[in-house]
């Protein structure tokens, strides 16, 4: 489709706008066509399901300290510490909700950080990869105490260095 416009010098021009919109119909399609690849991306990995289902996560073991009793809010105001180990994961996680007992383990979204439960054997091995990218797997419970620094916790059964490189 053509159109004409009137130049300053009085004279008639004519454009053509299938040439004007080509940039604006490639810069669509690349945003339409990345959004599509984003949604099908999380789909693909699905969120996690809370316990009897074993999950795998990967991120980086930290400990931390929380404050603990008697309020659970403030060291420095008189709460005991709590020192955990936690997993900063290599990127968020989602948990879907537990049919069986929704208000125990609800749906959560954006999870960042889990809090890890560890027998005896598996906190001697997460002295040595302290500060580390690790690899984990276990079961998630939903937090329900004040001990439970995180909205998502996972009882730990393996613990290791990444698989792969």
């Amino acid at each position: 489709m053509d159109f004409a416009t009137v130049t300053d010098e009085g004279t008639i021009a004519f454009a053509r706008t299938e040439s004007l919109m080509l940039p604006l119909r490639i810069g669509a399609l690349l945003f339409i066509l990345l959004s599509v690849i984003s949604v099908a991306q999380m789909q693909i990995a699905g969120c996690k399901s809370y316990e009897p289902m074993v999950v795998e996560l990967s991120g980086t073991l930290l400990r931390k300290t929380f404050a603990g009793p008697p309020n659970y809010h403030d060291i420095h105001k008189g709460d005991e510490s709590e020192t955990f180990w936690v997993l900063k994961l290599d990127f968020p996680i989602c948990v879907d909700q537990d049919p069986a007992d929704p208000d125990l383990n609800p749906a959560q979204k954006k999870i960042r950080t889990v809090q890890l439960l560890l027998n005896k054997e598996a906190d001697e091995r997460a002295r040595s990869l302290s500060g580390k990218r690790v690899q984990t797997a276990g079961t998630l419970f939903g937090a329900h105490t004040g001990h439970h620094h995180t909205p998502v916790v996972l009882t730990v059964t393996y613990l290791d260095r990444p698989r792969w490189k």
